[in-house]
């Protein structure tokens, strides 16, 4: 059996739902958790193909865009790097979609809900415990008061749900869609049979198997992981450039500190002269001079 790809991968997963629609309608539904009569029945892609020069481009984001039979839109992203400004990139994007529906002379009233399905690999809230978080506009003091539900976004910590599996209200097609996402790559065809109960998640199984056994995608993938780890690696370059920097200016705002307080005390012993203390200290004459002032 060919190792299977993971679906935690963003090119993995925008292909792998963008191969079977009823999928994705699927997951949506497993995360907005509707009545039955609400349930959606078909989704269409807004952006189904898949660049090849954007596979190696650096915070390049392989995001599945999609509407719903109502109008509705979706920005579904599977993320494995943590970036420094996530919440304003995300709000940004959500924010840029509702825009753009509109053209010149419609009316507000034709604007259609977006939503915002992200799937983490980290955690983005790490003091709370809670894998699942839903974004809404409401008042501080009026919760129960929502100005609309036009724009929301839903949040799953993956490496969280790990750790809190198990319990009672983490059953359903929703847990198993997030296990599917840890440990696809891992599972056998008997593994798989004992952990689900959703058909489409055999199905996506199926699709995840074509996928990996087609040494096209293979080379596309590893080209993907390769381009994520070096954006990672030259992040947390300049991450640590910037915290050595931060230590330089602290040290040298401090050794400055020490040389002042040093020259006020120098400058009240009279015998001392200003080229004395200006030696002692580091400062130049004319610093040593406005203390003196």
């Amino acid at each position: 059996m060919t190792e299977l790809l993971t679906p935690k991968l963003d090119l993995v997963f925008k292909s792998l739902f963008s191969q079977d629609t009823e999928l994705l309608a699927d997951l949506i539904n497993a995360v907005l958790n509707p009545p039955m009569r609400r349930r959606i029945r078909s989704v269409e892609l807004l952006n189904p193909g898949i660049l090849p020069e954007t596979i190696i481009q650096k915070f390049i984001i392989l995001d599945i865009r999609a509407s719903d039979e109502t109008g509705r839109q979706y920005d579904i992203e599977m993320q494995v790097r943590k970036y420094d400004d996530y919440n304003q990139r995300t709000i940004y994007y959500l924010s840029r979609m509702y825009a753009e529906q509109l053209q010149a002379g419609d009316e507000y009233g034709a604007l259609k809900p977006v939503i915002g399905i992200h799937f983490l690999d980290y955690e983005q809230f790490p003091e709370y415990r809670d894998y699942h978080f839903s974004f809404e506009l409401r008042d501080q003091r009026y919760p129960e008061l929502c100005l609309t539900e036009d724009l929301t976004l839903h949040i799953f910590e993956m490496p969280k749900f790990e750790r809190l599996r198990g319990k009672a209200h983490h059953a359903g097609d929703m847990a198993e869609w997030l296990h599917f996402f840890n440990h696809a790559h891992e599972e056998g065809d008997r593994d798989m049979r004992t952990h689900y109960v959703n058909d489409k998640i055999f199905r996506a199984f199926d699709i995840l198997e074509t996928l990996s056994g087609d040494e096209k995608i293979r080379l596309l993938a590893a080209e993907r992981e390769k381009a994520l780890k070096d954006e990672a690696s030259m992040l947390g370059s300049a991450r640590r450039k910037g915290q050595k920097e931060g230590i330089k200016i602290g040290l040298e705002k401090g050794a400055r500190t020490k040389a002042v307080n040093t020259a006020e005390k120098l400058l009240t012993i009279d015998v001392l002269s200003v080229e004395q203390i200006a030696d002692a200290t580091g400062l130049s004459l004319d610093e040593v001079r406005a203390l003196r002032e």
